[in-house]
C-alpha cells in the first residue's frame, strides 16, 4: 500500500545521477541496497564506506572509502570529508550503529538533514532500544508488545501471570535475533532480567510449539536444527522528507528446507492499518526514510510488533521482488532524482524465495590491498 507523498522542494533534478553514500556497504543491506538498483546504476552513482577492506561486496560499487568504525571519534570527520570530495547527495544508513550515528549527526548539524537517510537523535534512540519503543508506543495506542526490564521478582510473576511461558529474553539493543533466548521458568527468566541490557517480551507465537519441543527432548533428544520463528511478519514504510508516509509495505515470511526463506505480499487491512498509524507516529516525533516494524499475528488474532529499525534491511531484495521499491523511492524523495524500475512494466513476482548459505564470495585481494593502502578506492572508468 503506497500514499501519495508531498515533495520539499527538491523535486528538481538537481544532475541526472543521484549520488548517494552507503554506509557499511559490505554488510548484508548494502549487498541488497545494491541489487535494487542494478538495472539503474547508470543512474546512480554508489559509493561505500567500510571500516574493513576484505568484504568481497564493496567492489561492486563505483567507490570505496575506508573509515574508521562508527563509534571512533575521527568517524565523523571522515564522513563529512566523504560528503564534501564526493558531492554526496543522499547517505543510507546499513546497521543500527550507523543510524543512531546520523540521527545524532542531523541534530548536531541541520544544514546536512536533506541528505540524511534518517530522523532526529531522540527517535533514533526510541528506534534502537525496545523498552523505549514499548513506552513510546504505549503513550500513542500502538500494539507493541509489552516489554519489561530488571525489576523484582513481584513485577516478573505479575508478568508471567498475564503471559505465561515461554518468554523472549534478548538485548534492548539488539538485532538480527542475536543472543535471543526463550525461557520457561521463573529463575531462567530472573537470570535473563539480571543481565545488563535486557528485556524480556511475551512469546507472540504457538506457546504450546516449544511445550512440544520440550516434550520431544525429554524423550528423543534434542534436534540439531530447530527454529520457533514459524510464520514472520514485517511491515516497512517510508517517510518523505516532509513528514509524509509515502509508503507502507507488509510481507509474511517462513523458513522451509532448513535454509530457504519464502515471502509474500500481506494485505491484511489490520496489518497495513498497523503500519500507517505507526509510521505517522514516528513522523510526528521527527523520523525521516526507513522505518521497517518486526511483527507477529498472536494465537488471538492480533498483530503485535516486537521491535524496530530504522533503515533498509535484510528482507529489501525481497520487497523489492514483491512490488515494493523503497530503495528506489527513498533516492528519488529525498533527491529529487526520479529512478525508473523496469521491474514496474511487468507484474511483481507472486513469492520470493531467498535462499541462503550456498553462495561464497571471494574477496578481491589486489582491490582490498590498495583499499588498505589508500584509504579508498575506485572502479576504473
Amino acid at each position: 500500500m503506497t500514499h501519495a507523498a508531498a515533495r520539499d522542494g527538491r523535486t528538481a533534478h538537481r544532475r541526472a545521477q543521484a549520488r548517494v553514500l552507503v554506509l557499511s556497504g559490505g554488510t548484508h543491506v548494502g549487498r541488497n541496497v545494491l541489487a535494487t538498483l542494478a538495472s539503474r546504476r547508470a543512474e546512480v552513482a554508489a559509493i561505500a564506506t567500510s571500516s574493513v577492506c576484505d568484504e568481497p561486496a564493496l567492489f561492486d560499487f563505483d567507490a570505496v572509502h575506508r573509515v574508521p568504525p562508527v563509534a571512533d571519534a575521527g568517524f565523523e570527520d571522515a564522513l563529512l570529508r566523504i560528503l564534501d570530495d564526493e558531492r554526496i547527495d543522499l547517505v543510507i544508513p546499513c546497521r543500527d550503529a550507523d543510524v543512531a550515528f546520523l540521527g545524532g549527526l542531523r541534530d548536531r548539524r541541520p544544514d546536512l538533514a536533506p541528505r540524511l537517510l534518517a530522523g532526529n537523535e531522540a527517535t533514533a534512540r526510541i528506534i534502537g532500544d525496545k523498552a523505549l519503543s514499548h513506552r513510546f508506543c504505549a503513550e500513542r495506542g500502538l500494539p507493541f508488545a509489552e516489554t519489561i526490564q530488571a525489576c523484582g521478582a513481584d513485577e516478573q510473576a505479575a508478568f508471567v501471570a498475564r503471559h505465561g511461558f515461554p518468554i523472549v529474553t534478548k538485548p534492548a539493543r539488539g538485532w538480527a535475533s542475536m543472543n535471543v533466548v526463550l525461557v520457561n521458568t521463573p529463575a531462567q527468566l530472573a537470570r535473563a532480567l539480571a543481565r545488563p541490557g535486557y528485556v524480556a517480551q511475551p512469546f507472540l507465537g504457538d506457546a504450546q510449539s516449544m511445550a512440544s519441543f520440550l516434550a520431544a527432548g525429554i524423550t528423543e533428544g534434542v534436534p540439531v536444527r530447530h527454529d520457533f520463528q514459524g510464520v514472520k511478519q514485517t511491515i516497512q514504510a517510508l517517510i518523505a522528507p516532509d513528514g509524509q508516509v509515502a509508503g507502507v509495505f507488509s510481507m509474511e515470511s517462513a523458513r522451509s528446507q532448513r535454509a530457504s526463506k519464502r515471502a509474500v505480499v500481506s494485505r491484511e487491512p489490520d496489518t497495513i492499518a498497523v503500519g500507517v498509524r505507526t509510521a505517522e507516529a514516528f513522523a510526528a516525533a521527527g523520523w525521516r526514510g526507513p522505518l521497517n516494524l518486526q511483527c507477529r499475528r498472536t494465537t488471538s488474532g492480533d498483530v503485535r510488533i516486537h521491535e524496530f529499525s530504522g533503515r533498509f534491511t535484510g528482507a529489501t531484495v525481497d520487497r523489492w521482488l514483491l512490488g515494493f521499491d523503497e530503495v528506489g523511492l527513498a533516492i528519488t524523495l529525498f533527491t529529487g532524482c526520479a529512478l525508473v524500475d523496469e521491474r514496474t512494466r511487468r507484474a511483481p513476482a507472486a513469492a520470493a524465495l531467498e535462499a541462503t548459505g550456498y553462495r561464497t564470495l571471494l574477496p578481491d585481494h589486489a582491490h582490498a590491498a590498495n583499499l588498505a593502502r589508500d584509504g579508498h578506492w575506485r572502479r576504473a572508468s
